[in-house]
């Protein structure tokens, strides 16, 4: 089973580091690397959903003959949804298994947001600080936030973007992960999934803030793992 991982804007395919350490050998972690960080931070960063998918739905094709599944956390929930959309209506492919993290339901991803990729640059840096995503230290070094900022306002861009569509529910099992603390996305968003499954509405909260894949990491992919590979096997 591979599982395909989406991060958060801003972030990366380091995101993900020590996952596969964590789940069990049947699970086979990848993580998505968008252009403008890390290893592709000379890549100029993509702004549009539409470009996103352009680049990784090839990519999973190539991999959608042995079962697979997605894991996206907030704007990579989004993209994550979305690829799984898109690979249904146009490939007949479905995952195995699509987790939702840290992301409001869709139709409400937009409700009280500002567009933070038009702030000016202190005012940026000071609303990532306040989601306490981002380490301080590297909020206080002038020369990295300036190689971190042009993909933080690009993906950030894509989410003012992004219009969510009326679609046909995924034919895969969907499980919504929560934090208890979230600021951004509090119990009502989650519940509100519901109308964008099948059956029941399978969530799950675990202790944290925005960033609880961090703070609970263990108990996060042990649910993954239950679900992927049965209970007890994480």
């Amino acid at each position: 089973m591979r599982l395909f991982c989406f991060p958060y804007a801003g972030g990366g395919a380091s995101t993900f580091r020590g996952w596969a350490d964590l789940l069990p050998d049947e699970i086979d972690v990848h993580a998505i690397q968008p252009p403008g960080r890390e290893d592709r931070l000379f890549e100029d960063p993509v702004d549009t959903l539409q470009a996103a998918l352009d680049a990784v739905v090839p990519a999973l094709l190539e991999y959608s003959k042995e079962p697979f599944a997605l894991f996206g956390h907030s704007l990579g929930a989004i993209v994550c949804w979305e690829a799984a959309r898109v690979l249904r209506e146009e490939h007949d492919v479905e995952p195995a298994h699509v987790f939702v993290s840290g992301c409001r339901a869709l139709p409400a991803v937009h409700d009280g947001r500002r567009d933070l990729h038009t702030l000016p640059e202190d005012e940026l840096i000071q609303e990532l600080r306040r989601m306490n995503g981002t380490p301080e230290e590297i909020l206080q070094n002038a020369d990295f936030m300036q190689m971190l900022l042009p993909a933080v306002r690009a993906d950030y861009a894509m989410l003012s973007r992004y219009s969510f569509q009326p679609q046909k529910p995924p034919g895969a099992p969907v499980t919504v992960f929560g934090g208890t603390s979230d600021p951004a996305v509090g119990m009502d968003h989650l519940q509100q999934w519901s109308e964008l499954v099948e059956g029941d509405l399978d969530a799950v909260v675990l202790p944290g803030d925005h960033f609880f894949l961090h703070s609970s990491r263990e108990p996060l992919l042990a649910e993954i793992a239950n679900r992927l590979v049965g209970p007890g096997q994480a």
